[in-house]
């Protein structure tokens, strides 16, 4: 069964590999983006925001554990509605293709923005910290967003030149690949779920020990 999945599985994506790699550099640059934004803040809104930083870094050792299932359930639920099901959504309409490049972009550029925010504020201590907060959980994240973000702008092209007179695309078995790339995409978002309620905690906490 995993045999006759994944063989139209690798055609799929290997078809699609510019769309992939396209997608792919929308995130970096909204990373990048993000990064050179922090540049942009006011001295008060760094103060601000850096004082939140190490307020949360401060108080989380002792900040009372929360139900950690219930917990990862909710971060399933709102990344998957948010990411997942918005981006599914899109694709399946001609013009959600633009949406979705935004979408992406705006992933990537908060990404960006948190993590140089975190190194040019805190510098040594930062790399650390947004190495065991941020890292972890977007490890399985962001693959997530590509796939996702890759089967649906490419139902959407599709859907768009079935429109304008081609006939060649099966558009049901595009619908069928698309579908099952975004499940795959939410047992991503299962794992980073997991990984952000029951790794990270402990490592910010490990992280803060040492670091205080």
């Amino acid at each position: 069964m995993a045999r006759i999945v994944s063989g139209p599985l690798r055609t799929y994506l290997r078809r699609r590999s510019t769309t992939y790699v396209f997608l792919i550099v929308v995130f970096i640059m909204g990373s990048i983006s993000g990064a050179f934004a922090v540049r942009t803040l006011s001295p008060e809104q760094k103060g601000d925001l850096g004082s939140y930083i190490q307020t949360f870094f401060q108080a989380f050792p002792m900040a009372k554990p929360a139900d950690s299932m219930a917990n990862a359930r909710l971060t399933f639920l709102d990344n998957t509605v948010k990411t997942v099901g918005l981006m599914w959504l899109l694709g399946l309409s001609v013009l959600g293709a633009p949406l979705i490049l935004v979408l992406l972009f705006l992933r990537g550029f908060v990404l960006g923005f948190t993590v140089a925010f975190m190194v040019r504020e805190m510098v040594l201590k930062g790399i650390a910290l947004a190495v065991v907060s941020v890292v972890p959980h977007n490890l399985l994240f962001v693959p997530a967003l590509i796939i996702a973000g890759g089967a649906s702008f490419s139902f959407s092209w599709a859907a768009l030149q079935t429109l304008l007179g081609r006939r060649d695309i099966n558009m049901y078995q595009l619908f069928l690949s698309t579908t099952l790339l975004a499940l795959a995409a939410s047992g991503l978002l299962a794992g980073s779920a997991l990984v952000e309620t029951y790794i990270t905690p402990i490592l910010i906490e490990t992280a803060t020990r040492y670091l205080a």
